[in-house]
């Protein structure tokens, strides 16, 4: 109990102590009580009335408050000044805060849970068109952008991807688009232009389709007259320099056909694949008879394939040729001769998978991500000795993604790989 309690408990037995006296001197006990709580009763109510009127604002009458009113005070002071002092803090967060978006080049709009635009930086004036006055403010950002893959985007898992918007407003601009949850029940939008680098990644993509293209007429025509000399009798020296050229002309052949078909990919990725009925267990018999075609003589190894006869696929027979061959290939050049791979169609609850599952040396843990980067090799010297380009894993992953679907790599030193293409719902048919 602290101290100015006590002393009102003080104050009010003293104040019943002169009503008993009076009481007991005079006789009348009902004057007494009158005039002893009477008294009381009014000092406090002048208490109270002081206490409002310092609440109101009014500090002059801080002084003149006694007891538990001064004591209370105290502490809505002590109080008050703590909760400026964190309102200080706050402010000064608040500011820094947008003060480094302020600074930022991308655009950031803070939404509200319905996604209407709370705040904005001066970039996402100039990005998004955003108004500085009020115009905007309060508005949903799919009314201000008016995009049907962005209210897509919104509607589905926003926080999970970026999107990647196209404004057609001049100057036309490529947007990398993010969504993130921020305080309570808002998000912070940012939009990132990526304009440039689509326009770098344009001309990669052209330069390499182009010089591919120029690349494949001479190479067919260097292949052609290397393997019309292999055929005549020439000396030792001779056809062994022969026999490497040729191997190098045809590893350029292959180089220069995987970045083709990866650039048609690429240039053909918004677009849907021709969504014919693929026998996937027919495609799969003849990528092995081709495989083992292959790599009878040298390098031979025993397929096991566990087929599902009545699934199929909807999408573009070649270039789920291209993608399940790569794969295929991959086990085979990976793999010590003679060991087993196992090839698997099956269902996958309500969807399909392809399994291509080897025992041979496995890919350490910090190669698993980079896999399917075009060039990445894990071994470079042995992939280049086998023939490998670093291109394969790259084009299965751009035929998956344009199928809807996803590959997923599991693999340890010493135990060997498991690759697994997954297909929703959607691309599975009945055979």
């Amino acid at each position: 109990m602290h101290e100015d309690f006590r002393a009102e408990l003080a104050r009010l037995g003293l104040v019943a102590l002169l009503i008993l006296l009076f009481g007991m001197a005079s006789g009348a006990w009902w004057l007494a009580l009158l005039i002893g709580l009477g008294g009381y009763i009014l000092w406090q109510l002048q208490q109270l009335w002081l206490f409002e009127e310092w609440l109101q604002g009014l500090k002059s009458n801080r002084p003149r408050l006694r007891g538990i009113w001064r004591h209370t005070a105290d502490r809505i002071s002590r109080i008050r000044s703590r909760a400026r002092q964190r309102k200080k803090r706050l402010s000064r967060i608040l500011h820094r805060f947008h003060d480094t978006l302020e600074t930022m080049p991308d655009a950031a709009v803070i939404l509200d849970d319905a996604f209407r635009i709370q705040w904005f930086n001066s970039a996402a004036r100039s990005m998004l068109g955003l108004s500085p006055g009020s115009r905007d403010h309060g508005r949903r950002i799919t009314g201000r952008l008016e995009a049907p893959e962005l209210a897509l985007w919104l509607d589905g898992d926003p926080t999970g991807q970026p999107l990647e918007l196209s404004l057609p407003d001049p100057p036309q601009r490529e947007l990398e688009l993010r969504l993130a949850p921020f305080g309570k029940n808002q998000y912070l939008l940012t939009a990132h232009d990526i304009t440039e680098l689509k326009r770098i990644q344009r001309v990669r993509r052209d330069f390499i389709a182009n010089v591919s293209h120029e690349l494949r007429t001479p190479l067919t025509v260097v292949v052609g007259y290397l393997e019309m000399l292999a055929e005549e009798e020439l000396p030792g020296e001779i056809r062994a320099a022969l026999s490497a050229s040729l191997r190098q002309a045809e590893r350029m052949q292959h180089l220069v056909a995987d970045l083709l078909m990866l650039s048609r990919l690429e240039l053909e990725g918004d677009t849907q694949p021709r969504n014919e009925a693929v026998a996937v267990p027919a495609l799969l018999r003849h990528l092995v008879e081709d495989a083992q075609r292959l790599c009878d003589s040298e390098h031979p190894h025993p397929v096991r394939l566990h087929l599902d006869e009545g699934l199929g696929l909807l999408g573009s027979e070649t270039e789920l040729a291209s993608a399940f061959g790569n794969l295929l290939f991959n086990a085979i050049l990976h793999t010590p001769a003679g060991t087993p791979i196992d090839l698997t169609w099956e269902r996958h609850g309500a969807g399909a998978r392809l399994v291509v599952a080897d025992r041979g040396p496995g890919i350490a843990p910090e190669h698993l991500q980079r896999l399917t980067e075009r060039f990445y090799r894990v071994d470079k010297s042995r992939s280049r000795e086998r023939g490998g380009t670093g291109l394969g894993l790259s084009i299965v992953r751009h035929v998956l993604m344009r199928h809807d679907a996803r590959i997923e790599i599991e693999s340890e030193p010493g135990q060997g790989s498991c690759f697994r293409c997954l297909f929703p719902p959607a691309r599975v048919v009945k055979l």
